[in-house]
C-alpha cells in the first residue's frame, strides 16, 4: 500500500475533510490531496506531525491492509 492511502486512512479515522486536515497542520489543501494522491511523497517527519495532530498512537491500524 502507498503513503498517500496510509494517510487518507489517518485523516478519514478521524473524520476530518482534506481542508480540515490542512488547518489543522498548516499545509495547504492542494498538498493533502497531492499526498493522498501520491503525487509527492510524504516525508516521515509529516507524517509523525499528522499523526500527533490527529492523536494517532497505534499505526497497527493505519497500516493494516
Amino acid at each position: 500500500m502507498k503513503t498517500g492511502k496510509y494517510l487518507k486512512r489517518m485523516r478519514l479515522q478521524k473524520n476530518l475533510t482534506q481542508v480540515e486536515l490542512g488547518e489543522l497542520i498548516g499545509k495547504p489543501v492542494l498538498r493533502i490531496c497531492e499526498w493522498e494522491n501520491d503525487l509527492y511523497t510524504i516525508k516521515l517527519s509529516v507524517i509523525m506531525e499528522i499523526a500527533t495532530a490527529l492523536k494517532i498512537k497505534n499505526f497497527n491500524k493505519i497500516l493494516k491492509d
